[in-house]
């Protein structure tokens, strides 16, 4: 990166009469991480509110280490009552939550996703979430990804072979990404309402700086957390993955879920299972569409994603 061009160009900017930009992007620059991810909720409490209990799930605290050292906590949650025989026949999604606020929020969700599938679910919370220790930023939320998947691959109750990686907005850059680095580990891929990358979102999130970001444009170089989904998504065109897209998707256009599709082979991928809900927001859509949304889940499971009923009868005779 040419340097001494690049502080040409913020001069030319301020002396040009685009001195707020230049601000705009000093600031984009400096305090991103700030702008991108957002643990906390203002005006709701910090803490978790609520227990898995409360949603007629059992569970177990994880206290996860990622690569830097960095101490991360999970829960790892199944219906009530099943045993570790039940635990191993069925699958288990590693869930990505959304951007803002904490777990507990997303409770609602994995309740239902724990009932409509029958499955465990493993769910850590990034950096900086939750109980969650750090500071979020894109390197650092792939290393906890990593930690959480390497977790599971470790855990008794879990079949390896049964490990379904499901990421919501963020959460499905996050998905992508660690699947691409780790495409053996995953019997399938759920996506649902993510973006190509934040260079792509940025003009989005920042209208009055279009002109200098977004795929291919010169001031991209501020952007440290990328997160090009569309490049992990080309790495995973052997791997079955649902993709699910709102149509009035308020945050992230549903254009870039459109385009993630196009990159994962389109139509001409018989892996791919691509299904939009015409009427549904950005976080409402399993509500809003639950008619067709659960549906298409659970039909793409049974595709995809079959038991292993042996291995769990095994365990059931192992453990008497």
């Amino acid at each position: 990166m040419d340097y001494e061009w690049i502080m040409l160009w913020m001069t030319r900017l301020l002396v040009g009469g685009g001195g707020l930009g230049a601000v705009a992007l000093a600031v984009l620059y400096t305090f991103q991480e700030r702008l991108i991810y957002i643990p906390k909720i203002p005006g709701i409490a910090s803490d978790y509110e609520y227990s898995p209990h409360d949603f007629h799930l059992d569970y177990e605290d994880v206290d996860l280490t990622a690569k830097d050292g960095t101490k991360l906590h999970a829960w790892y949650l199944h219906p009530m009552g099943w045993s570790r025989a039940t635990r191993r026949q069925r699958p288990t999604i590693l869930f990505f939550q959304e951007n803002a606020g904490n777990m507990t929020f997303r409770l609602p969700f994995l309740k239902l996703l724990a009932r409509y599938l029958d499955c465990s679910i493993f769910a850590p919370s990034y950096r900086g979430y939750g109980r969650s220790q750090g500071q979020p930023c894109e390197a650092g939320i792939k290393l906890d990804a990593q930690a959480a998947l390497d977790h599971l691959l470790e855990r008794k109750d879990v079949n390896t072979d049964l490990i379904v990686v499901l990421g919501k907005s963020l959460g499905g850059a996050v998905a992508l990404h660690l699947a691409s680095s780790n495409p053996s580990s995953f019997k399938a891929i759920v996506v649902e309402n993510t973006f190509l990358s934040i260079e792509d979102v940025a003009p989005k999130m920042l209208p009055f700086l279009g002109p200098v970001l977004g795929r291919g444009k010169m001031g991209n170089f501020l952007i440290r957390n990328k997160w090009r989904s569309y490049d992990a998504i080309r790495k995973l065109q052997h791997i079955p993955m649902l993709m699910l897209s709102a149509g009035q998707d308020e945050i992230v256009p549903s254009a870039h879920m459109e385009a993630l599709y196009k990159e994962a082979g389109g139509a001409k991928n018989s892996k791919v299972t691509w299904v939009d809900f015409p009427d549904a927001h950005h976080n409402d859509t399993y509500e809003i569409a639950s008619v067709r949304y659960w549906p298409a889940i659970l039909a793409f499971f049974q595709q995809h994603v079959p038991l292993h009923g042996a291995d769990a009868a095994g365990e059931e005779t192992a453990t008497q």
